[in-house]
């Protein structure tokens, strides 16, 4: 009684099938495709952020956010913690069972059953968990994290081991019919972890996760959490360390002066290499409102166009967004495209792999504005931007 009493409060348990169809398994991935897109909705989390020039309004930056049913209940569950103490049992039992279909819908794709994952019913797959009656309010979320890193460093070795488990049982069952007992163990095993420290960092139990991939793992004891708290600080300090470092080490903006009435006059403003992208600014266009007989500047607006060649150096195709490019004018308010288009075609385009590609912008500015900057940055797949200063 006493040894069940101090079993960890998370359990995943899995029959193992003694014998599983070919054909379901040649097919898994079709065939788990509708419950993953479900598993996928109900749990999704999404962020966006963008700035845009609509054509009849200033420019503005804009941003969104949305979240699946389990990430809104996990937000309502440490805000209930915070403030009130303890877990709505409703609420606890409704993200247990949304955590109980994702955990059959992977366990699924893994191969680990032929029985197809239900909304409700028994299923070969269990997965339960203790209501916690007096959850920890300071634990909430950071604490957690940071004493879940030693975790998630050990998870990512063992994972990668399941993925190739998962891989070799694929063909033995197409072969034999038969998951091999131990490997099946394994990524049961695995599974099994990976929810343990999943309802621990969600604040589903305040129980420290064992370092086991058993079923009859016991509550991890005093010395096992000092020491991974101690290894998930040092861990996090590092992350953080890492993050400074790279701020201020990272290089800057590559810059360029340019006369801006030699630009316009046919002249270029030279090539930078970004990346694995070269750019070449060609010339400007100011006022570019006859050029474009088809846009009409807004009152007390006029158009300026410029013109680039980006060369694409990488193996695949080079995205080419409105966003990539911003005007800066001589009151310091920025600029963006109203119009972008790369290789006859309008943002978002692309420039094939090893190809090059004419650009043109546009950008709307007030009819007495003076361009003060001209960017190029595409973000995450280049180094850093690229400035034109106009002189």
């Amino acid at each position: 009684m006493e040894a069940t009493a101090n079993l960890y409060p998370v359990t995943l348990d899995v029959d193992y099938p003694e014998r599983q169809s070919r054909w379901k398994t040649l097919l898994r991935l079709f065939l788990a495709m509708p419950v993953l897109i479900v598993a996928a909705i109900l749990g999704g989390w999404s962020f966006s952020t963008f700035w845009r020039q609509d054509y009849f309004t200033d420019p503005s930056r804009s941003f969104s956010f949305s979240v699946g049913a389990a990430a809104s209940v996990i937000l309502v569950i440490w805000i209930a913690i915070v403030f009130r103490g303890y877990i709505p049992r409703w609420l606890f039992s409704f993200l247990v069972a949304l955590m109980r279909f994702q955990t059959r819908v992977f366990g699924y794709f893994a191969l680990l059953t032929d029985v197809y994952p239900p909304f409700e019913a028994d299923h070969p797959i269990r997965y339960e968990v203790e209501y916690p009656e007096k959850p920890s309010r300071w634990k909430v979320l950071v604490w957690k994290f940071i004493t879940s890193l030693p975790h998630f460093v050990v998870l990512i070795f063992l994972s990668i081991g399941a993925f190739f488990a998962v891989v070799i049982a694929w063909f033995a069952i197409l072969i034999t019919g038969h998951y091999p007992k131990g490997l099946h163990g394994y990524v049961v095993g695995v599974g099994r972890w990976n929810v343990r420290v999943q309802a621990y960092l969600l604040s589903l139990t305040d129980e420290y996760p064992p370092f086991s991939l058993s079923g009859n793992a016991s509550k991890a004891g005093n010395d096992t959490y000092v020491i991974s708290s101690v290894i998930g600080v040092l861990l996090f300090l590092a992350m953080i360390g890492g993050i400074v470092v790279a701020a201020v080490y990272m290089p800057g903006a590559k810059r360029m002066d340019v006369s801006y009435a030699a630009l316009l006059s046919g002249g270029d403003g030279g090539t930078f290499a970004t990346g694995k992208t070269e750019i070449t600014l060609m010339g400007g266009i100011d006022p570019a409102s006859q050029s474009f007989p088809y846009l009409m500047p807004r009152e007390g607006k006029r158009f300026v166009a410029f013109k680039f060649e980006l060369t694409n150096n990488r193996g695949f195709r080079l995205k080419v967004r409105d966003s990539d490019f911003r005007l800066k004018d001589a009151n310091g308010k920025n600029h963006s495209p109203i119009l972008a288009i790369a290789g006859g075609t309008p943002a978002t385009a692309s420039v094939p792999k090893h190809g090059s590609a004419s650009v043109i912008t546009i950008f709307e500015v007030n009819e007495q504005g003076q361009p003060k900057e001209l960017r190029y940055w595409a973000g995450a797949t280049e180094s850093r931007p690229v400035i034109w200063e106009f002189q």
